[in-house]
């Protein structure tokens, strides 16, 4: 069993969780067909039973975050509520403890911030939201700040740039933790191939 835990918040970027949580459910729909351990993706929560996210949706979650939680893989998504977790010591240690026994440790957008603020980027090469890559070095300053990336590795820590970002994230998660060729298969399954209509700089 390979377990996933999306880390919720009030006030997070619902596209940062529920595009990865997208790509993580039908991974573990389809993963019989795959080799590879069966998939659990959930949802927890540093905000209680319910989570309101920016735009209004709410999500009631599957479990609370606490420092006993286990899983293989934990995502922070980002949003405006991420600015009330870097002034949070409480919630800040609590990410802290669980990603320190995590094997995988993931981001989207400004998540990242959060993860440095909690001392889990050091030394690492890493990107968030384009908005807040300065900020983001001043809160991790012997982190290597990554531009133009959708996602950046660094060992076990994996953080992308904002919003969509993690999706491309998710998907290869996926390949790694099946196989480039599923992964595809999943991509497919969501006809997940950018085009979008407008170009921007």
């Amino acid at each position: 069993m390979f377990t996933i835990g999306i880390i919720l918040f009030d006030d997070f970027e619902e596209l940062d969780a529920v595009g990865p949580w997208e790509v993580f459910r039908v991974a573990q729909e389809m993963g019989d067909a795959a080799e590879g351990p069966k998939l659990q993706c959930e949802m927890t929560s540093l905000s209680g039973n319910r989570v309101m996210a920016k735009k209004g949706m709410e999500v009631i979650v599957d479990k609370n975050l606490s420092e006993d939680s286990s899983y293989d893989l934990i995502l922070l998504p980002g949003g405006a509520g991420s600015r009330a977790l870097l002034a949070n010591p409480d919630a800040l240690e609590t990410i802290r403890q669980v990603a320190q026994k995590t094997p995988w440790v993931t981001s989207v957008c400004s998540g990242s911030l959060v993860y440095a603020a909690a001392g889990l980027l050091a030394g690492k090469k890493c990107t968030s939201h384009h908005s807040c890559l300065d900020f983001l070095a001043q809160l991790s300053p012997t982190s290597e700040v990554v531009k133009n990336h959708r996602f950046v590795r660094d060992g076990a820590v994996i953080t992308s740039a904002g919003v969509s970002a993690g999706i491309d994230m998710a998907l290869w998660v996926v390949g790694e933790i099946y196989s480039p060729a599923f992964a595809r298969q999943v991509q497919h399954y969501l006809e997940y191939y950018p085009d979008p209509p407008y170009q921007t700089a």
